[in-house]
C-alpha cells in the first residue's frame, strides 16, 4: 500500500480504531472517556479528509472510490455524527453507545466511498447492525420492538440486495459499478431487487414501515442517526449509481421515480395526524427522503448538486429538531411544545427555525433546496413529479405550521431543566446554519463537489 492509498483509507482507519478504543473504555473508566474517544476520532477523521480536498483521487482499487463525492460524504457523515453524539444520553445498560454510534459512521463512511457491492453491502450490514442496538440499547418494550421490526425488514431488504446483486452480476460479470451495463430480462429484474433493498435503507414507501416507530421508540441520536447520517451515506450510494452504472431503463430510474413519489405523498400525508414530534419527525423524513430520491432520479445535470445541497440544508434542521424532542423527554407531542419560548427560548427558537427549513420557507436553507429540486424537475420537464412534489410541500406546509407555532403560543407551567453546554452549543450552531444556507446559500454551494453524469 502507498502513502497515498493509505491517506485515502485513513479515515475508515480511524474510524475503526476509535470504535474499538470507545468499546474498550467502557469496563475500563467512565463513560466520558468512551465519549471523548468517539468525538475525537469522528474529529480526526474529518480532518484528514479536510487536509486532502485539494489532492487528486487515490488509485484505492475498485472496492473504495476516493473522489470529491466520497470526501464530501465522509465529511458530512464525520460531522453530522459528532452533532449526534452531543445529545447521546447514556447510561446504564448504555455504556457502548457511543461505539455504536462510530460503527454506523464508519459504515456510513464505507457507503461513501462505495464503488463495488462488496463495499456496498459491508457497509450496509455494518450501519443496520449498529442501528439495531442503538435503536433498543434502553431496553424499553418499544425500543426492542421498533428493534425486532428493524431487523426483520432489514434482513428481508439484505436478501433482495444480495440477490439483486447475484442476478446483475450473472447477467454482467461484474461486481463493481461501472460494470454494471446489462439491459436484458435478467439485468432488469436484478435493478427491481437491487432498488428495493436500497429503498429499505433509505425509508423509500413501501419500504418505510420501521421509520416512524424507530424515531418515537429510540433515543433521539439515534434517530439521528437514522435519518441523517444514514441517509446521507444512501444518497451518494445511489448518486454514484447514476454517476458510473448503466443500469436497466427504464426500470431504474422510473422505479426510484415511482418510490420517490410515493414517499413524498404518503411521508406528508401520514404525517399531518402526528401530534408526537419524534414520530412525525419520522414521517417527515420519509418524504424527503422521496424529495431526494425524485432529483436523482430526474436524470437532470444539476440533480446531483441538488441533492447534496439538499442533504447539506437538511442535516442541521434535522439534528437540532431532535435534539430538542430529546431535551424535552420522551416522544413529546403538541401540548408539551406549548409555551417553550417562555421557560427554553433557545431551544423553542431553534425548533421554530428547524420547522421553517423543513418546510421550505423563505429564510431558511430549505427554501433553496425546495427551488434547486423544483428546477430540476422543471428543466427536465417531468410535470407528473413536480406536481407530486408541490404537493407534497403543501401538505408538508400544515403539520410544519402547528410544530413551528407551538413553542411561541400558549401558557406552561413545567419547570425548565438547565441547558446542557454541548446541547447549548448545538442548537446555536445549527440554526446559524440554517439561516446562513438560507440567506446566502452560496457559502454551501461553494462546497459541494463537482458532479458530472455519465
Amino acid at each position: 500500500m502507498t502513502a497515498t492509498q493509505f491517506a485515502a483509507l485513513s479515515p475508515l482507519i480511524v474510524l475503526a480504531v476509535a470504535a474499538i478504543a470507545a468499546m474498550m473504555l467502557v469496563p475500563l473508566a467512565r463513560i466520558e472517556a468512551a465519549q471523548g474517544a468517539a468525538a475525537a476520532g469522528l474529529a480526526a477523521a474529518a480532518a484528514l479528509v479536510l487536509l486532502r480536498l485539494g489532492a487528486p483521487a487515490a488509485p484505492t482499487g475498485a472496492l473504495f472510490t476516493d473522489d470529491a463525492i466520497a470526501r464530501f460524504g465522509i465529511v458530512y457523515i464525520c460531522l453530522a455524527s459528532l452533532g449526534a453524539l452531543v445529545f447521546l444520553r447514556t447510561g446504564h445498560p448504555a455504556k457502548e453507545a457511543p461505539s455504536l454510534l462510530v460503527l454506523v459512521a464508519t459504515g456510513a463512511v464505507t457507503l461513501a466511498g462505495a464503488g463495488h457491492a462488496a463495499t456496498l453491502f459491508l457497509g450496509i450490514e455494518i450501519v443496520s447492525l449498529s442501528l439495531i442496538a442503538l435503536f433498543a440499547y434502553r431496553l424499553s418494550r418499544q425500543g426492542l420492538e421498533a428493534a425486532y421490526k428493524f431487523l426483520v425488514m432489514s434482513g428481508l431488504a439484505s436478501s433482495a440486495l444480495l440477490l439483486g446483486i447475484a442476478l446483475i452480476y450473472a447477467e454482467t460479470g461484474a461486481l463493481d459499478f461501472a460494470g454494471w451495463t446489462g439491459h436484458d430480462a435478467l439485468a432488469a429484474l436484478g435493478t427491481a431487487l437491487l432498488l428495493a433493498g436500497l429503498g429499505f435503507k433509505f425509508s423509500l414507501v413501501p419500504f418505510h414501515m420501521w421509520t416512524p416507530d424507530a424515531f418515537e421508540a429510540s433515543p433521539a441520536s439515534a434517530a439521528a442517526l437514522a435519518g441523517v447520517v444514514s441517509k446521507a451515506a444512501m444518497t451518494i450510494v445511489i448518486l454514484r449509481l447514476v454517476l458510473t452504472a448503466h443500469l436497466p431503463e427504464p426500470v431504474w430510474s422510473s422505479g426510484l421515480a415511482a418510490l420517490g413519489a410515493a414517499s413524498v405523498l404518503a411521508g406528508n400525508l401520514l404525517a399531518l395526524r402526528q401530534p408526537q414530534l419524534p414520530r412525525m419527525l419520522g414521517y417527515s423524513t420519509i418524504a424527503h427522503s422521496g424529495y431526494v430520491a425524485l432529483l436523482l432520479a430526474s436524470g437532470q445535470p444539476l440533480a446531483g448538486e441538488a441533492a447534496l445541497f439538499y442533504l447539506g440544508v437538511y442535516a442541521p434542521a434535522m439534528l437540532v429538531a431532535l435534539c430538542v424532542a430529546g431535551l424535552l423527554g420522551r416522544a413529546p407531542t403538541l401540548p408539551d411544545l406549548h409555551g417553550l419560548v417562555k421557560r427554553r427560548p433557545l431551544e423553542a427558537i431553534a425548533l421554530s427555525l428547524s420547522m421553517l427549513s423543513l418546510a421550505g420557507l423563505p429564510a431558511a436553507g430549505g427554501f433553496i433546496a425546495k427551488l434547486y429540486l423544483l428546477r430540476v424537475l422543471v428543466d427536465g420537464g417531468l410535470w407528473a413529479l413536480l406536481a407530486i412534489a408541490v404537493t407534497g410541500s403543501s401538505l408538508g406546509f400544515f403539520y410544519y405550521a402547528r410544530f413551528f407555532t407551538a413553542p411561541l403560543i400558549g401558557q406552561s407551567h413545567a419547570e425548565a431543566e438547565p441547558l446542557p453546554p454541548l446541547d447549548r452549543g448545538l442548537l446555536i450552531v445549527c440554526s446559524v446554519l440554517i439561516l446562513l444556507f438560507g440567506v446566502a446559500p452560496m457559502t454551501l454551494m461553494a462546497l459541494l463537489p463537482a458532479v458530472t453524469p455519465h
